[in-house]
């Protein structure tokens, strides 16, 4: 098997579309209708239709596997952290490996519990803290680590660490207390139905609410608010750096590979990787529940003894044609004037004249990224030389005002602009922006100074790393803003006739299918 053979796709792209949707049928109906060449059905389809129970014991299992085979690494540590994940008699949420020789082997596993609620994970903590701090929805975590950046050192820190202890060996307790007093308030009788807080649960909620400076209020969020998610982060970051220092303890191992929820949090990996505890640090392109599909595909492989083919791509969704394309824009593309298809050396010259000119462009290539972040073929880029570009861009995808976007850049010139020591190439770690280049990309800047971002190499994705080149010609800056081609609460898109949709909503006036470039066709006042 090759890694051009493999083939993954989360079920919320195609469908009803509906953001973190558990139903893999999706995806597995969307796939077998595209290939109708392959053994669905037959002795090599490993799937449980969701409606006779999705598989779902060896959780942590499946994420160490995505995490280890698909870095290629011959032996490494592996830590995966998430809220939980069934694991037989128990829920796991926190698990180190040890990979060697093309096997990996569990030696840790902290904090599990029974079920069917793991009050003692520091996943769950993570998203506790979110809810304190006024966010009023599941999946919330990566807004808080962008606002934790706004805030600062509070009561609410000191008090976290009362309930949140790490120990000198890299074990940590979480007061269970904690979590259920914050989510038994908010999110868990509006999500899961629990009941009413217990009176021990009432009281802490109370002493946690007696250190706001002010009550919330309208004007969310507030400083209090900012401070809480600092504190959360803060406590976070100490707890995964000394679960590295164990999982370094324990293996022997001089490389890490991350997998989990929890190593969606790239500010607390760069913390990791800077620690100087490993010479690498991997996380893998999809370490939330989208990549558990990949690690079961890997375990299987490897239990057969079978190559696992390492995520040399991120380009694993399924291809569109030519004619796919053609036929969307003419059934689909009457809001837009067509300009294609233009040769692949035209197109970036083109488009970087677009990007240079003020304008934000959706960027639609290829077979899409594994994971929940846009690396190229499923984005929406702007110039980043302009200040009000990141205003700009979230006011049109319908995000919230402290959220950052991440810069792509031509991994020959990452140094340059950005303190690294590796590339980055699936936007897994916040990294410093070096002062002195930080006033020629203030758009991409995070207040904290940091950027999210996603190195490109040419062999990569040479079509994007062309239009860099092109864009840096014309600037002297080859450093684009990619952020996700998507609209509020709706995910990634995955289909040309779903760029094409998008666009018109986000009110696109450019955008870029295929060979194609799509104008925004002016429309006359009455």
């Amino acid at each position: 098997m090759s890694p051009g053979e493999l083939l993954a796709l989360a079920s919320e792209r195609v469908g009803e579309r509906y953001k973190h949707s558990w139903n893999s049928k999706l995806a597995y109906d969307y796939l077998k209708e595209r290939l109708p060449g392959h053994e669905f059905g037959g002795d090599g389809d490993h799937f449980v239709d969701s409606a006779g129970g999705l598989e779902t014991d060896n959780h942590h299992l499946y994420h160490a596997a995505s995490a280890f085979y698909g870095s290629g690494f011959t032996d490494a540590a592996i830590l995966v952290v998430d809220g939980q994940g069934p694991a037989g008699d128990h829920l796991s949420t926190t698990t180190i490996w040890d990979g060697r020789c093309g096997r990996i082997n569990q030696v840790d596993d902290l904090n599990s519990d029974p079920g069917p609620f793991a009050a003692r994970s520091i996943g769950h903590f993570y998203t506790a803290v979110t809810a304190l701090a006024g966010f009023g929805e599941l999946f919330a975590e990566g807004k808080a680590m962008a606002l934790a950046a706004y805030g600062g050192p509070s009561p609410y820190l000191d008090l976290f660490r009362e309930y949140v202890r790490t120990r000198p060996d890299g074990a940590f307790d979480v007061n269970p207390l904690l979590t259920r007093s914050i989510l038994g308030h908010t999110l868990g009788p509006k999500f899961y139905g629990w009941p009413g807080p217990s009176a021990e649960q009432a009281a802490v909620w109370r002493e946690l609410n007696a250190l706001r400076q002010a009550p919330p209020g309208a004007c969310w969020p507030t400083q209090d608010d900012m401070d809480i998610v600092f504190a959360g982060q803060a406590v976070l970051e100490n707890v995964l750096v000394g679960l590295a220092g164990r999982a370094r303890e324990r293996t022997g191992r001089t490389r890490l590979c991350l997998a989990g929820g929890v190593a969606l949090n790239c500010v607390a990996n760069e913390r990791i990787r800077r620690s100087g505890l490993f010479d690498e640090v991997f996380v893998v392109p999809a370490p939330g529940d989208d990549g558990q599909a990949v690690g079961k595909l890997y375990a299987l492989l490897a239990a057969r003894g079978m190559d696992c083919p390492p995520l040399d791509s991120v380009y694993l969704g399924p291809d569109y044609t030519e004619r796919e394309i053609a036929d969307a824009i003419r059934c689909h593309g009457t809001d837009f004037t067509t300009a294609g298809p233009q040769g692949a050396e035209l197109l970036p010259r083109l488009c970087a004249g677009i990007l240079a000119r003020g304008n934000v462009v959706g960027w639609f290539q290829g077979r899409s990224e594994l994971g929940p972040r846009a690396l190229g073929h499923r984005s929406i880029l702007a110039d980043p030389r302009r200040l009000q570009m990141r205003d700009r861009v979230n006011r049109i995808k319908g995000r919230e005002w402290f959220r950052p976007i991440a810069p792509i850049v031509p991994v020959e010139v990452a140094a340059e602009y950005f303190e690294l020591t590796g590339p980055s190439p699936v936007m897994a770690f916040a990294v410093a922006v070096r002062p002195k280049r930080a006033s020629a990309i203030p758009a991409a800047v995070h207040v904290d100074g940091t950027a999210r971002v996603q190195t490109l190499a040419a062999g990569q994705e040479p079509l994007v790393h062309r239009l860099l080149l092109e864009f840096g010609r014309l600037t002297d800056t080859p450093v684009l803003l990619n952020t996700s081609f998507n609209g509020p609460d709706e995910p990634i898109v995955e289909t040309p006739v779903d760029a094409i949709r998008t666009a018109v909503r986000l009110n696109l006036n450019y955008l870029v299918l295929g060979d194609h470039i799509l104008e925004r066709t002016p429309r006359s006042v009455m």
